[in-house]
């Protein structure tokens, strides 16, 4: 035991001086948070956002342009309070086509307007022929009448065929010439983006977006809400509903989320509840594979160089190899604690508001010691058995990548964690030993329920995983750490495992 003692005092005291120790212990947890608050950090820092100018092609003929305008410098607002969008009317008068044809157009409109007089003062004369009985030869009067009447009204119509055909060429030219200029707009940055609204875009709830940058999803969001909200109003007016009641039902409305808690109800802030279980599931994960990484690079280095000959001479291999555990899980105890440090300087210094972040707290924090003691050990003597059976430090890397990716795999699952903590799936998967560290240190500040009985589980099933990789270990390290040069066969590793 004293022997042991001494191996765990040397491990420790040569890591912990050690710059890559210093560096994953005060310098890392910087880094990652930095990972996290940097891009926030740039956002702040992009340059004040200025009124955006927003086309409009309006072929409904419904004036769309000021209940648009209204809907958007209500929703959204800059830090002056001036509106963050204006709506500008795309407007096509400077095309020449479009002159030609709107000239034409109300050349017919006039020819229209001139036969429906000529129309309408006819009927009203056959009504006072009617009304007069008196009048001269009035059968022949009504009779030619009524055959002018009806030459008009056939004239009329061939005019109203023909003003509608030319109206919907001049809409389709209109459209082209409107899209056009648009786009010359967009191409000079006059317009950062235009809306195109069809003849029946209520009915159809379709709208054209045209921009330069279609991955703007925030844009493209904020302007289907407000277009969704034009269109349900368009739709609910044409069914006859009162404009007062519209406005009722349409008044914003800001949903306040809360938590229920054992001890009484708590505001959900999500980025705060799910960056904080996250950002310990990745503090755990460094610290088990900072202090694991120097028990594996130790045993390889020692192996390599035949240190371990000599080392053997004077201990036992169960002495030597619970030595480099206990030093180096020691050593990720006062890196965990420096954390702990850390974050109650924080506290103190009201850097971190605690008061808003519920996890933080001594029942986590116990927790969090808890799970990376256990973790640590049945890694550590898997790193272990890593080092004694490999044969280069490359091999050792490999297998010790493979066990970071398993390690870090409850983070992909993380959002599903954040949904039911205590869901089946997220249950089973932290009753398997490789996962049940980062997987509880996740759901216990998510659970609202007390989960005991997967807590009091886990931390038994564990215990029972170390013992059994310890002794599985144990037999390999001492009959594999004299191996030089050769790596040993699945078979032979099966049969040290064996052998009592």
């Amino acid at each position: 035991m004293k022997n042991m003692f001494r191996i765990a005092r040397w491990e420790f005291m040569t890591r912990i001086k050690s710059r890559s120790f210093l560096f994953n212990t005060f310098v890392s947890p910087f880094l990652f948070a930095a990972v996290i608050t940097l891009p926030l950090f740039i956002f702040s820092l992009q340059p004040q956002i200025t009124t955006k100018l927003i086309g409009l092609i309006d072929l409904s003929g419904q004036n769309i342009k000021e209940e648009l305008q209204r809907e958007l410098s209500r929703s959204y607002r800059l830090d002056n309070q001036s509106s963050e969008y204006l709506v500008m009317n795309v407007a096509v008068g400077n095309s020449q086509p479009y002159k030609q044809m709107l000239s034409k157009y109300e050349e017919i409109k006039a020819r229209l307007d001139s036969i429906s007089q000529v129309y309408e003062q006819i009927k009203a004369e056959r009504m006072q022929y009617y009304k007069n009985t008196r009048i001269p030869n009035r059968d022949y009067v009504l009779r030619t009448s009524y055959e002018k009447l009806q030459n008009t009204r056939e004239e009329k119509e061939l005019i109203e065929i023909e003003l509608s055909r030319f109206k919907s060429a001049m809409d389709s030219l209109y459209k082209r010439e409107a899209l056009k200029t648009a786009d010359s707009l967009l191409h000079m940055d006059v317009l950062n983006a235009y809306l195109v609204f069809g003849p029946d875009f209520a009915k159809s709830g379709v709208v054209e977006y045209h921009t330069k940058t279609p991955g703007d999803l925030k844009e493209i969001d904020r302007f289907e809400k407000i277009l969704q909200t034009i269109i349900i109003k368009k739709r609910i007016l044409n069914d006859q509903i009162p404009r007062s009641k519209i406005r009722r039902w349409f008044r914003p409305i800001y949903m306040k989320k809360y938590q229920l808690l054992p001890e009484g109800q708590q505001e959900w802030n999500f980025y705060v509840q799910f960056y904080g279980p996250l950002i310990g599931v990745f503090l755990l994960f460094m610290a088990i594979f900072t202090a694991g990484g120097y028990v594996f690079s130790s045993v390889l280095l020692e192996k390599s160089n035949r240190v371990i000959e000599i080392l053997l001479s004077y201990v036992s291999s169960s002495q030597l190899m619970g030595g480099k555990i206990f030093g180096l899980g020691l050593l990720g105890l006062v890196q965990i604690l420096s954390w702990f440090v850390i974050t109650l300087i924080f506290m103190s210094a009201g850097i971190i508001p605690a008061d808003k972040i519920a996890y933080l707290n001594w029942q986590n924090a116990f927790y969090f010691l808890t799970y990376f003691s256990l973790g640590f050990l049945f890694y550590g003597s898997i790193f272990v058995t890593i080092g004694s059976v490999s044969a280069s430090e490359y091999d050792a890397q490999q297998i010790n990548q493979l066990l970071r990716t398993v390690a870090i795999f409850p983070v992909l699952l993380s959002l599903l964690v954040l949904a039911d903590p205590n869901a089946p799936l997220i249950r089973i998967l932290s009753f398997i030993p490789f996962l049940t560290p980062s997987f509880m240190i996740m759901r216990i500040p998510l659970s609202t329920t007390p989960i005991m009985f997967d807590i009091y589980g886990t931390i038994i099933l564990m215990i029972v995983s170390i013992v059994a990789m310890v002794f599985i270990s144990g037999r390999i390290f001492r009959m594999s750490t004299l191996m030089v040069g050769k790596k040993p066969t699945p078979q032979e590793i099966w049969n040290w495992i064996k052998v009592w």
